[in-house]
């Protein structure tokens, strides 16, 4: 069902200025889906062979790509996911210490 001007009316929820809208459930698949990304992407830094260059991509580039989602959203709702990330980014910065630019 069209609401104007190519919006369309979802059931569960809508993305609106990039948030998550709706209930519960939908919020946490819309964030789930944007958090499985990260994994992929913190994989491909694994290259950077200067620890400080990878901590500073790390932290720019992956800690605030859901950043704006975390303060526009219910903390209680999405902190699990979130913690997710955070040990998914802490696992990638121990592991530079340990492996060498081809990852091994």
């Amino acid at each position: 069902m069209s609401i104007g001007h190519g919006c369309r009316h979802l059931h569960d929820g809508l993305r609106v200025a990039g948030v998550p809208i709706g209930n519960d459930e939908w919020v946490q698949q819309f964030i789930q889906a944007k958090a499985s990304a990260v994994p992929v992407e913190v994989g491909k830094l694994d290259f950077i062979s200067d620890g400080l260059v990878h901590y500073q991509m790390l932290c720019f580039f992956q800690n605030t790509r859901l950043a704006f989602l975390e303060r526009n959203n219910p903390t209680p709702l999405i902190s699990d996911i979130l913690a997710e990330v955070d040990a998914t980014i802490l696992e990638a910065l121990c592991r530079k210490g340990t492996t060498n630019a081809n990852g091994e």
